[in-house]
């Protein structure tokens, strides 16, 4: 009995036309894409990349059926494909794409029963659903005709009674705090039983009526971080009540203690004080209290992110080491002379954990000059080293990592280049799915230059995504 043929007939020329189809797509050449995925699939039908391409081609030319049709098939068989424009590959973006189609289609049954799957699978782009998304403006567009109903604000979590009074609504945000938990954590009782988390649950409940806005949100902190993880934390910032007060310093922890490290215009004068205490709570003592409502992986991130939750009033009220509406800072002068300050407060801003600021005696140190750049490289002859700075997993407005990449091992092709640093202390994430480019190059240059160095910098903020290095 003769075997008969799984795959391609030619597959040199399917993977060559194969690849055609991801460049249109990153080209955004839709109809190309579509013209060619359709011929691969004619050809072998059970590889989900192509299917994928089909599906986005078909929804970016409008043809949401099509689009439908084979997105669910690229589900069913998989894909893997990464950094495709307008792309969806991860399981539960394809299910919310296929959701899109149906909402085009204007069938909003479809359309739900696919957002459910992709909640259920713990799809975590839940606020672009109600509108309230820190990353994406307004409600996703392609449910819009039907956002206003009912069944819709119920799986976007924004179905809250208007009727409610004050007390109501808290008991409301604690609860779909908890169910959002559960939906989303694989092991959210690593570090806690159950019945720790369901006490805390209703020690928070029942002592709402009590608390102020803040202090409730200080407690929903304290949830959060028995989770054990750092990729949750809670924002106070943008909120319609409990927002949180800041001070006017940023701080840092060095290895002889807390410092000033940067300050609002009318404090510059502290700038490089060591903060002795707050209140009359000794500096690191308070830092360790940070671990309350600190979801830290490990200890890096006390050190990391410790810091920046001094600097919150409403977080040094919650830990007991001040009280009402001021705190006073004792500090020590790089000369040793003592002194406090009760600073002015200011209403809390967030624009990501800030980084270590330049140094204004020496404005242009490396390793803090640009630390803001998502990436930038510098080659330095004398020691024939090519220094990267990779401080954000994410493009630049005007060069793509995977171009910067191709420049890097450019010039560790051509130029005279022996050692390789990739600088990571700076990085704490972005998109994991930008980062192959870079590991590429890591790999190239200890290809190219075996009898070379390769140094990797990481610090207490290296983190999430850019781990992935």
């Amino acid at each position: 009995m003769q075997p008969s043929r799984v795959g391609a007939s030619d597959p040199i020329a399917y993977f060559q036309s194969k690849t055609a189809a991801i460049e249109f797509a990153k080209q955004q050449n839709w109809a190309q894409v579509n013209k060619l995925t359709k011929m691969l699939i004619n050809e072998y039908q059970n590889d989900g990349d192509t299917w994928y391409l089909l599906g986005l081609s078909y929804f970016q030319l409008a043809d949401y059926q099509n689009a439908s049709n084979a997105l669910q098939r690229a589900l069913a068989i998989g894909t893997s494909l990464k950094g495709i424009p307008n792309g969806a590959s991860n399981p539960n973006d394809l299910m919310v794409k296929i959701a899109e189609a149906y909402a085009e289609l204007k069938n909003q049954q479809q359309a739900e029963y696919w957002l459910k799957k992709a909640l259920a699978e713990r799809w975590d782009d839940r606020p672009t659903l109600a509108g309230t998304s820190l990353f994406k403006s307004g409600i996703n567009p392609h449910f819009e005709r039907f956002a206003q109903s009912a069944s819709y604000k119920s799986l976007a979590g924004n179905n809250l009674d208007t009727e409610l009074n004050r007390d109501q609504k808290w008991r409301a945000d604690l609860a779909f705090l908890v169910s959002e938990i559960k939906r989303l954590h694989v092991a959210m009782y690593q570090n806690m039983s159950s019945q720790q988390f369901a006490e805390k649950v209703a020690e928070i409940d029942k002592s709402i009526p009590i608390l102020t806005d803040q202090q409730i949100v200080f407690q929903f902190m304290e949830l959060i971080a028995l989770l054990g993880n750092g990729h949750n934390l809670l924002i106070p910032a943008w909120g319609e009540t409990g927002n949180f007060q800041q001070l006017p310093f940023q701080f840092y922890q060095f290895s002889d203690g807390l410092y000033i490290s940067k300050a609002s215009s009318d404090y510059q004068q502290y700038v490089g004080y060591k903060v002795e205490a707050f209140a009359d709570t000794p500096a690191q003592q308070a830092l360790e209290l940070t671990k309350r409502i600190n979801a830290r992986d490990n200890e890096m991130q006390t050190l990391w992110l410790g810091p920046y939750y001094l600097s919150l009033l409403d977080v040094l009220n919650g830990l007991g080491i001040s009280k009402g509406n001021e705190v006073t800072l004792t500090l020590s002068s790089p000369q040793g002379a003592i002194t406090t300050v009760t600073p002015a407060l200011k209403p809390m801003q967030f624009t990501g954990f800030p980084k270590l600021p330049k140094l204004a005696e020496h404005p242009t140190l490396r390793y803090l000059a640009k630390n803001n750049t998502p990436f930038w490289s510098e080659q330095i002859k004398t020691n024939k080293l090519l220094y990267v700075q990779f401080n954000d997993v994410r493009n630049n407005k005007d060069l793509t990592l995977a171009e910067f990449a191709m420049q890097l091992q450019a010039q560790i092709k051509h130029d005279d280049i022996e050692h390789l640093v990739l600088d990571l202390r700076h990085n704490s994430g972005g998109n994991g799915s930008l980062t192959p480019p870079l590991v590429a190059t890591a790999a190239f240059f200890n290809v190219l230059k075996p009898q070379g160095k390769l140094f990797i910098l990481i610090g207490r903020n290296t983190f999430s995504a850019n781990a992935m290095m």
